[in-house]
């Protein structure tokens, strides 16, 4: 499935992919032991292929337009094993949205997976050419600095952000900030650091409902059960927890249901507390008709 919509109040939450990957994940589960989290998963084989959607999230009903994340972007299909790549436009089209529609573009953190389609091409010809672009101060000053280089990973992919980064800057469309960006009545930018220096995510709440766009805070549903699971990227561990944490607090209080760009399409976690006061989970493989 290429996207799948749901309704927060009068707001619409569209998860759109951009390509999904099948493939064993390990590395997502540091520090869990194999008795642990295999029941946990609902596998008998630690190294059991996961499905890994690459893409984002858009956001209308508020009076705009907003991308969550951006995917793999226009060369999606030179990743090996990638289903569907470079599909995130097309997706966006059914919906009905074409690129200039969009008003505003929130990356939750800048690894190439979650900035591609900033351009549309290798000339760096922007792909949403009206949206402000928002990124965290500290995320982008990481991705434009020297710091970038100590992480293995991050280095690699920094020759792919920093060209997109350029292009925004240039055209005038790239806004930083720190704390927490109010987007409109509805939509809300939340930090919640660890994964990345400056990692985020967005609150959608629309009356009595909501929903938290988690970015890689959650790569599996596993994770809001287990926050100490954490990837082997993950640049300051500690941190990444306690934002876990404090992030399914909130959807618990709220009594929000999580996403996250890397779930299957179609998944939604509700959240809320049992009657003893802790934070409970249930993730659903659906969501709701809500065109």
């Amino acid at each position: 499935m290429s996207l799948a919509t749901i309704r927060v109040g009068r707001t619409r939450v569209s998860h759109v992919s951009d390509g999904v990957a099948h493939g064993p994940r390990r590395y997502w589960f540091t520090g869990a032991e194999p008795a642990e989290l295999m029941p946990a998963m609902g596998v008998t084989d630690p190294a059991a292929p996961v499905t890994v959607t690459y893409g984002g999230f858009v956001v209308t009903g508020d009076g705009q337009v907003t991308v969550v994340d951006a995917g793999y972007g226009h060369r999606a299909h030179e990743i090996p094993g990638l289903e569907g790549a470079g599909t995130m436009p097309a997706a966006l089209a059914g919906l009905g949205i074409e690129p200039g529609d969009v008003d505003h573009v929130v990356l939750t953190h800048l690894h190439d997976d979650h900035c591609g389609w900033l351009i549309k091409d290798d000339e760096g010809s922007l792909t949403f050419p009206n949206a402000t672009v928002h990124i965290n101060e500290r995320e982008f000053a990481y991705w434009t600095g020297d710091e970038v280089d100590v992480i293995d990973a991050n280095r690699n992919m920094a020759g792919n952000v920093r060209p997109r980064l350029r292009a925004v800057r240039n055209a005038g469309r790239l806004h930083t900030y720190d704390g927490e960006l109010g987007l409109s009545e509805q939509v809300t930018v939340l930090p919640t650091h660890g994964h990345t220096p400056g990692h985020v995510s967005v609150l959608v709440a629309d009356g009595d409902d909501a929903a938290i766009l988690a970015g890689d805070l959650l790569h599996h549903p596993v994770h809001v059960e287990h926050p100490c699971w954490l990837p082997s990227v993950d640049y300051e561990p500690a941190e990444s927890v306690r934002s876990r944490r404090r992030i399914t607090a909130l959807a618990a209080d709220r009594n929000a249901v999580i996403l996250a760009p890397h779930f299957p399409i179609p998944t939604v976690i509700d959240m809320d507390r049992d009657p003893d006061g802790r934070v409970r989970s249930t993730v659903r493989h659906e969501m709701e008709d809500a065109t």
